[in-house]
């Protein structure tokens, strides 16, 4: 090697330490650098299909890791010349090796706490009522508590506490649905919540309690501020508790190939979320942390006005190498399920209602103008057609009149998007985010979601391909523990449901309307990886297997880019490695 080759990698070396903290300190030419006058590879991995998610060069034969990052990648001769006496060969054995997968909108904190409990994803609700009984006789005291119920087992009015009542006369109970955005609670939690026909709600139209003809609350209740009312009441959050559910999962992302995360909300355990957040930190301190986090402060209802200020001192005061708050979630509307979602026509089965937001269009651009100003980007939940709407218009506003800068802003779940508003995520540079899997011809679906949005509106429901033959972003993310039909975190999951539009598990099961938004293989392996990498501002560092990026790499047991789409639920993660470090090893 010349004086100047190693010059020249010293400089690049040292320019890239000038570069800020955390996931944007590394530039892939000093990696490249740093693998110029390094000495031998810790891990080669060779002998099976490397899909490595980069445009130009998508298979490869070898992949060389040293430290945290990716030195070689190309040919086994080279790789094997890397190898030193202390060197781990990984022989693929013909398994597939991929980049790890990037979730772009999930909950880690709160399912761990929502799954917990008692699991009703059950057939129907004889099931459900016989599961509750059953639990609460093996556990006499206490309250009770569940999740996974579906909105599709009750009339349009929602679940009644009465049903409660019969099975649990004096103990506090309460079941979230599976989309996680409203409780059913029967009648001593509301007693303990005080809610009763006098208690106003939290905010009218949009997040409140169901009420009978008299006024009295049925105890249905409806998103998040009413929900975190009776939950508190009943069963407080605390911060410890978060913490340990959260190390029961970390394990299990670990396993289901999970190398980062976009943590798209985390329960309001007081009114400092970066307390929550701040267990993730502490998780790493411990080296327990098996994925990178980008997290988010997240708007829920008013005020507004200190949403920057917020913002800004959670992204000084959280910046590791693996955490950093980087992104304002804006909680735009609710869900179908619940008619909480904001629609531009009515529901046509609730004609009177288009849903609701708990922003006005005004706020709505002076939230997202003022966040775009200060530089940082956001994350919308959009499950209606307005809320897509009104934030395209409001970053639209706001690229028009703020500075140039690069923008990821990103809008979630997308459940319908209207004709005229799909070309405008490739317009804006806005990532469209699907929960691929809600994409499926499940029950509540066929008859839940197209009761709600009536026959036309109900056959172009989540059209992914759209999107991306638009020119637009696509990124994946399960929005565990929310779901439609079955809940789950395993990307692999979703990956099989982007791509059939059906139920995992049954080849012969309906496929959801329009059959022609079913994605390849590759384009969903792509939305999630680099498709979610880009979204995070993190595709510079992950989201393909490159010289100069983080390794962060999985071994799967069959080649999901070749065997029957259906069965790509069934493939496993056989090794997991974050950072050039192994997290799981089956």
């Amino acid at each position: 090697m010349s004086r100047r080759t190693v010059l020249r990698a010293g400089a690049a070396m040292t320019a890239a330490t000038a570069l800020a903290p955390g996931f944007f300190a590394t530039d892939a030419r000093a990696e490249e650098a740093k693998a110029a006058i390094g000495g031998p590879a810790d891990f080669v991995f060779h002998n099976g299909p490397i899909y490595t998610v980069a445009g130009t060069a998508p298979w490869a034969d070898a992949v060389a890791v040293r430290g945290n990052a990716i030195v070689h990648v190309g040919d086994a001769v080279t790789a094997m010349k890397m190898a030193g006496p202390n060197t781990q060969l990984v022989d693929l054995k013909g398994r597939l090796l991929l980049p790890g997968f990037v979730e772009g909108h999930t909950h880690p904190f709160l399912g761990a706490f929502l799954t917990s409990g008692l699991d009703l994803q059950l057939a129907n609700l004889a099931e459900v009522l016989a599961a509750i009984k059953a639990y609460a006789e093996e556990n006499p005291t206490g309250p009770i508590r569940g999740f996974g119920w579906r909105v599709d087992m009750f009339p349009p009015e929602g679940p009644n506490r009465a049903e409660l009542d019969a099975i649990l006369p004096d103990r506090p109970a309460f079941f979230f649905a599976i989309d996680g955005h409203s409780l059913w609670a029967n009648s001593k939690a509301l007693e303990m919540a005080g809610v009763n026909r006098d208690t106003p709600d939290p905010i009218p139209r949009f997040s409140y309690y169901a009420r009978d003809q008299k006024g009295d609350p049925t105890g249905y209740v409806l998103e998040v501020n009413a929900v975190l009312g009776v939950v508190n009441a009943v069963e407080p959050i605390t911060a410890q508790a978060m913490g340990r559910l959260l190390e029961t999962w970390l394990p299990k992302a670990a396993a289901a190939g999970i190398t980062t995360v976009f943590d798209a909300g985390v329960p309001p355990v007081g009114s400092d979320q970066g307390a929550i957040i701040e267990l993730y930190v502490d998780a790493e301190k411990r080296g327990a942390l098996p994925f990178r986090v980008s997290a988010s402060y997240s708007v829920k209802s008013l005020p507004i006005d200190d949403s920057v200020a917020t913002m800004k001192d959670l992204n000084k005061r959280i910046a590791t190498e693996l955490v950093h708050v980087d992104i304002v979630k804006i909680v735009g509307d609710g869900s179908q399920g619940g008619y909480t979602a904001w629609l531009l026509e009515p529901y046509a089965d609730m004609p009177d209602s288009t849903g609701g937001s708990p922003f006005t269009e005004d706020q709505w651009h002076q939230l997202i103008g003022m966040v775009d100003a200060a530089g940082f980007d956001v994350h919308v939940h959009a499950c209606g057609e307005r809320t897509a709407r009104v934030a395209l218009d409001s970053i639209e506003k706001a690229i028009a009149t703020n500075p140039p800068r690069d923008r990821r802003n990103a809008i979630a779940h997308l459940v319908y998007v209207d004709d005229a508003d799909s070309p405008r995520f490739a317009k804006l540079g806005v990532t469209a985010q699907f929960s691929a899997y809600w994409s499926s011809a499940d029950p509540d679906t066929l008859e839940n979601m197209v009761a709600r949005y009536g026959e036309v509106r109900g056959n172009k429901l989540y059209r992914t391909k759209t999107i991306l033959n638009q020119g637009g972003r696509v990124s994946f993310g399960t929005d565990w523990p929310a779901a439609g039909y079955f809940s789950t975190y395993e990307p692999l999951k979703s990956i099989q449901v982007g791509v059939t539009r059906q139920l995992v598990g049954l080849k012969d099961a309906p496929v959801l309307s329009p059959a022609d938004e079913r994605l390849t293989v590759e384009e969903a392996i792509h939305a999630n990886t680099m498709g979610a990498a880009y979204q995070l501002r993190m595709d510079r560092e992950i989201g393909s297997i490159e010289v100069g990026k983080r390794a962060d790499l999985i071994v799967l047991n069959q080649n999901i880019l070749k065997i029957d789409p259906h069965e790509i639920h069934k493939t496993k993660v056989e090794l997991g490695m974050m950072n050039g470090a192994i997290r799981h090893q089956a």
